[in-house]
């Protein structure tokens, strides 16, 4: 056997001990590799939640259009994004979502501002150990009530019964809707308190600039001093 033949052979050898796949050059000091994204999943849930409330939207503004043209109107319009903050535990719309009254009802219609934050604590958390999370399909709705109970320039009552009544247009099955409704009428004092006390301290909550670092905190945002409207 000659000297080539030899030494290729102990090369297939040796290759033949290493694990399955592995480059001969991985005998050398092995490359660094860049470290996995510990954020790729949040930012994957947040583009599926928005892609589909962005698909909620375009489908309801479009009905609307269609009732306006038959000389009708939509009750309730959702805003187009609800979009957290790094803790999740704040969010802000993007899109004017709008409540009108219907018919009998004489309540003021409710706009609420692209670019209003809410903690969706109108909702009291101890609703949430029952299922009755501020995500679900009264969504729209609390949106609307949470924007009520942050200006506070109606009572807390009527702030609840415009919650009932856009509960009631976005079709939410009618015992939820009571027991989301009683919830808020026994707990939702806590919510109105403390932002009564938030707004006191000097707190604003409708941005005009909007952070494009999904890892920003609510409480970092809103120590700078020009992403507010008024």
């Amino acid at each position: 056997m000659s000297f080539a033949t030899r030494r290729r052979a102990a090369l297939l050898s040796g290759l033949a001990l290493l694990p399955h796949g592995l480059p001969v050059r991985a005998a050398a000091a092995s490359q660094p590799q860049t470290p996995p994204d510990p954020n790729k999943e949040k930012r994957e849930l947040i583009r599926r939640a928005n892609a589909q409330w962005e698909a909620e939207y375009k489908k309801i503004e479009a009905a609307t259009k269609a009732a306006e043209k038959r000389g009708e109107f939509s009750s309730l319009a959702p805003p187009k994004s609800l979009v957290p903050f790094k803790d999740w535990d704040y969010y802000y719309t993007r899109g004017i979502s709008l409540w009108k009254p219907n018919a009998g009802q004489t309540f003021k219609a409710v706009g609420v501002p692209d670019g209003f934050v809410t903690d969706l604590t109108s909702i009291p958390q101890g609703l949430w150990s029952f299922g009755i999370r501020p995500e679900g399909p009264y969504a729209y709705a609390a949106i609307i009530h949470d924007f009520l109970y942050w200006m506070q320039d109606r009572t807390r009552e009527e702030a609840d019964e415009i919650f009932l009544a856009a509960m009631a247009d976005s079709k939410v099955e009618e015992s939820l809707k009571n027991r989301i409704y009683n919830g808020v009428r026994v707990g939702g004092g806590s919510a109105w308190k403390k932002n009564a006390a938030l707004k006191k301290g000097g707190e604003k909550r409708i941005l005009k600039k909007f952070p494009k670092d999904f890892t920003i905190t609510w409480a970092e945002w809103k120590a700078r001093p020009d992403v507010f409207r008024d």
